[in-house]
């Protein structure tokens, strides 16, 4: 094995991030940073699992990816929210990259239907030779979501629940925590777009956020949505505790 320590900055880096990993590097990835090696658990699968059926990760892939534990919990709460509707539910991620965030809540909500969009033609590619090897059925389109949501309309009927979790790049700092208007793009143009395309029908926005979230930018998305709940979860994602910001639109969700 190679004597390169495996950690964020090294799999992010341009010779390594759009590379194949290996199983060995999945689980050196987190042994080196995390001190385990199934710290990469995905689809419901520790790393040899889901290696051994056929799924492969990039490296980019690996680091960013939503990890089994918070999207069990992400899941959870979305499904406790969107059950209350009684009505058909489809769940759209803009930024699906690996789809796992997208496949824990399909698995708290079998019946829902699942799309996502990815724009890079990389990461597409990777994750559309792993969806066909779940459990879960998901349609993954390559392309803007800015583009193509008004190509993929739910019955009016539908409830949409839209999992927002786009790159945070410079968006979080140790001062201020993470400033949802930084985010790349920043959340409340997705939700607006969104709202151009869905705005005549029932909707369940679950935002991706960090422990601390700087105040303006928390309240300026706030004031789009009827009614909120900022759920905290307390499990730590690389060295941070993370949650998801819920907000509905048209229906009567018992929200706050």
């Amino acid at each position: 094995m190679s004597g390169q320590r495996y950690d964020r900055a090294f799999l992010l880096g341009e010779a390594k991030r759009d590379q194949v990993m290996e199983l060995w590097e999945v689980q050196r990835y987190g042994t080196d940073s995390y001190g385990d090696p199934d710290y990469v658990s995905i689809y419901g699968m520790k790393p040899a699992e889901w290696h051994r059926r056929g799924v492969r990760l990039l490296a980019r892939t690996t680091v960013e990816a939503v990890r089994d534990r918070l999207g069990d919990l992400i899941g959870a709460d979305v499904a406790s929210v969107a059950r209350g509707a009684a009505m058909p539910v489809a769940v759209i991620d803009p930024f699906a990259g690996s789809c796992n965030g997208l496949y824990w809540i399909l698995r708290h909500l079998p019946q829902a239907a699942g799309l996502g969009f990815e724009l890079d033609p990389t990461i597409f590619a990777n994750a559309s030779r792993n969806l066909p090897l779940l459990d879960r059925r998901i349609e993954l389109i390559e392309g803007d979501y800015r583009t193509l949501l008004a190509q993929h309309r739910p019955p009016a009927d539908c409830l949409v629940v839209a999992f927002l979790a786009p790159p945070w790049g410079d968006a979080l700092s140790a001062a201020h925590g993470l400033d949802l208007r930084r985010t790349r793009p920043p959340v409340t143009e997705i939700v607006d777009a969104f709202e151009r395309v869905y705005g005549g029908q029932p909707m369940l926005y679950v935002v991706q956020v960090h422990q601390t979230i700087e105040p303006g930018s928390l309240a300026e998305l706030q004031q789009r949505f009827d009614r909120t709940d900022l759920r905290i979860y307390d499990i730590n994602v690389e060295g941070m505790k993370h949650g998801i910001l819920l907000g509905t639109k048209r229906w009567n969700s018992g929200l706050a």
